[in-house]
């Protein structure tokens, strides 16, 4: 009975059956009018039934009163009411209304049937509007009230009473489909409202939960609506009724009228505005402005808090332009600022760019650390920024280097920023209670002279910073186009040997050492030769620059290892005494890790004895950098039994000391020398000193660039032990060395006899 007929949701239903519970006056005057009916039949006819019936209806309506307060105290509080015992109750007394109509009828006393009847009609139609959630129950109720009074009319003696007999069931009908219809309506009704709350809900969930402003907009601009983030959007606020343009900063008006209109028309618009608050904070917010979409011509504007999104951007536009350790710009700025001067710039010079590397600060790294390191990078980097006029540029373009655009017209300008720069590195740099050296090697170019691009004025300042390096660092050097040509050809050397080892080019050419007591050969220098592109044998000058470059020089000393030691082998094999082949090795070598271990294996390889070989360095070799290393590694080659040779003694800065720190056993005097004796005092006296040091020391004593025999004369006469130069041979192939071994002495034998 408590059902509906149309499929609803839960809440709604409950709703309805708790319809039961409401409408007290209609309940009140049900009970009320049926009871007075009651009454007055009772005193009309004081029988039994009728005195029974108000009895009932007394009774009756105390306990539906109760049942229905309580009912509603129960609905009130949350709860569930007793649905079911109060439609049983109003089934009962709807019957008890049938009952009493049906014996009014039934006494023949018409004044009393017309009274009934019109109650029972008036008590029908409050059945079918209190209940009306519950149509089910309110045609149960109907029958129930209206069935004995037609049964009533069609017991009566009277002629026209059986007609209500008639007209009472097309009343039901017409009544309870009334009531079904209004039930339909409720539903609908309720249905719709429980949506648009549901929808109300849902809206005002989101304004809650949402980090952005809405606005609406009148059609004169005017806020007719106001939600901002923490605030109810019931709560009164302070915009409404303001011109939304007002509140704009004047900069932004002239765009945001135009978004207005835009979006009056029905496209979407975004306007980004700025607004400074009342601590000069600027906000940024982006506004997204749309039509309504009802014909009020209304406008929504939401408004979003960017500001921390645009601080994140222009911190990561900082970032990508800065360099994290110093602050200063990095090279995507300078490069930016670079062209943007070369765009401006006119026929006349009128900025330069430095390029500043430190000095030695691979060693402070690997000395003191990194931590070291970074300090003196900042330390720098600040006093880089404070010897510069303001609207200069100093960055750091990677590593240990920094470029500096300034403000110079003449190399003089350029040299006065120099010393002041370097009259601000001078002061000391303190780290960690250390005194940290503060050198720096620059180089300038300017702008436009030296380049119309980014490319040619950052490539002239590395070329001049070349320069200032190359000739002793710490200085400055302004870029002069022969500087140009002199990195080209270092390019160049660089460029042949890399193409040298990729065709195996790289030949090793023999040049005999002749003992001046016997005339006889008692061993080769191994010297570098390598086929260029046309065929031509050239020499190792043309790859100078190739030998200091860590990797190529390490390529080539190997490339030159491989083929002695295979020529060498060869000679083994056939039986030739060519006494041993000296190799030079230089500086690049001996910070191998593996050098002593690469000899000793190639030597293994090819069974060959140690003493086949003998390893030539310069006095260089001594003097630079990790000179203990150096000591390590020759002290390994000599008690392997390698002979060291010291080479071009007396043009370096090696003193006597290092004769007897390193393990040597030769001494080659110079070309230089040889070339002068028997012309120079000063040469014969150092030759002769030479020899005469190596015969105390114990050493072999080699003269290197014999050429006459005149030269070779004095030399035996001062008592050295060995010649070497074009007198005897210029240097060999592999294949000549056999035969030049038996040929040289019968030539030397005759060129003596004459």
């Amino acid at each position: 009975m408590l059902g509906t007929p149309t499929d609803v949701p839960a809440a709604i239903a409950t709703r309805l059956a708790n319809g039961l519970f409401l409408s007290v006056p209609i309940f009140l005057g049900g009970v009320l009018n049926t009871t007075a009916v009651a009454a007055i039949a009772a005193l009309r006819h004081a029988t039994a039934p009728f005195i029974g019936w108000l009895i009932f209806e007394v009774v009756l309506g105390i306990v539906r009163l109760g049942v229905l307060l309580h009912g509603r105290q129960r609905v009130a509080a949350g709860g569930t009411p007793p649905r079911a015992l109060a439609a049983w109750l109003s089934c009962v007394w709807a019957g008890s209304v049938g009952f009493g109509t049906f014996i009014c009828i039934a006494s023949s006393d018409w004044v009393l049937a017309t009274i009934a009847c019109l109650s029972a009609a008036a008590m029908v139609c409050g059945m079918c509007l209190r209940n009306f959630g519950t149509p089910r129950l309110a045609a149960v109720m109907v029958v129930a009230a209206l069935l004995p009074c037609a049964a009533a009319g069609l017991l009566t003696s009277e002629p026209i009473m059986p007609v209500i007999s008639v007209q009472l069931p097309v009343f039901m009908l017409t009544i309870l489909s009334a009531s079904f219809g209004l039930h339909r309506m409720m539903v609908s009704w309720m249905t719709a409202i429980g949506e648009l709350e549901r929808s109300r809900s849902l809206n005002e969930t989101i304004l809650q939960s949402s980090p952005d402003h809405t606005l609406i907009l009148d059609q004169d601009h005017n806020i007719a609506f106001c939600k901002r983030p923490g605030k109810d959007a019931h709560d009164g606020d302070s915009l409404i009724g303001r011109n939304w343009l007002t509140l704009l900063p004047p900069e932004d008006r002239e765009s945001a009228l135009a978004a207005l209109a835009k979006a009056s028309s029905g496209k979407p618009v975004n306007l980004m505005t700025c607004h400074s608050t009342s601590s000069n904070e600027k906000r940024w917010f982006d506004n997204v402005i749309n039509r309504t979409s009802d014909t009020s011509g209304r406008l929504i504007v939401v408004s979003r808090d960017i500001t921390h999104q645009k601080k994140s951007e222009e911190q990561a536009i900082w970032m990508a332009q800065h360099d994290a350790l110093t602050g200063l710009p990095n090279r995507a700025l300078l490069q930016d600022r670079l062209d943007s001067l070369l765009a401006t710039a006119g026929q006349s010079d009128s900025a330069a760019m430095i390029i500043v590397d430190v000095d030695n600060f691979k060693t402070i790294n690997d000395s003191l650390g990194h931590d070291a390191g970074d300090a003196l990078l900042c330390e720098i980097a600040s006093r880089l920024a404070a010897a510069l006029p303001e609207g200069d540029l100093v960055a750091r373009t990677g590593g240990d280097e920094f470029a500096l655009l300034v403000a110079a017209r003449s190399n003089a300008d350029v040299e006065r920023i120099a010393e002041r720069i370097y009259e601000g590195l001078r002061g000391p740099i303190m780290h960690a209670g250390r005194l940290l050296e503060c050198g720096a090697s620059m180089g300038a170019s300017f702008i436009p002279r030296d380049g119309r691009d980014r490319s040619e004025i950052m490539k002239a300042a590395d070329i001049a910073l070349y320069a200032a390096k190359a000739g002793g660092r710490a200085q400055l050097r302004i870029f002069e186009r022969a500087m140009m040509i002199e990195v080209e050809r270092h390019q160049t050397m660089i460029t042949s040997a890399r193409l040298a080892l990729q065709r195996s080019a790289i030949v090793p050419h023999y040049q005999p050492k002749v003992c001046l007591r016997t005339s006889r050969i008692v061993g080769f220098e191994a010297l570098l030769r390598w086929h260029d592109r046309d065929g031509q044998l050239r020499g190792p000058d043309a790859l100078e620059a190739a030998f200091d470059d860590p990797v190529l020089g390490t390529l080539l000393s190997d490339r030159m290892l491989e083929g002695v030691l295979d020529d060498v082998r060869i000679w083994t094999t056939a039986g030739i005494d060519f006494g041993h082949v000296a190799i030079n090795v230089t500086s690049t070598d001996f910070r191998r890790e593996d050098f002593v271990e690469t000899i000793c294996a190639r030597l293994a390889e090819r069974d060959l004895l140690p003493s086949c070989i003998q390893i030539e360095v310069t006095e260089n070799v001594f003097l630079g950098q990790g000179a203990d290393e150096v000591k390590h590694v020759l002290q390994q080659l000599s008690g392997m039994g390698i002979r060291i040779a010291l080479d071009d003694f007396g043009t370096g800065y090696a003193s006597l000391s290092h004769l007897n720190q390193f393990p040597v056993d030769l001494l080659k005097i110079d070309r230089s020398f040889i070339q002068q004796i028997g012309s120079s005092v000063d040469a014969d006296a150092i030759s002769s000193t030479v020899v005469n040091l190596g015969r105390c020391l114990g050493l072999e004593v080699i003269a290197e660039g014999v050429e006459t025999p005149a030269q070779e004369a004095l030399l035996r006469a001062m008592g050295c032990d060995t010649g070497q130069g074009f007198l005897y041979s210029r240097a060999l192939p592999a294949a000549k060395v056999p035969a030049a071994i038996s040929q040289l002495y019968d030539t030397q034998l005759e060129r003596r006899r004459a």
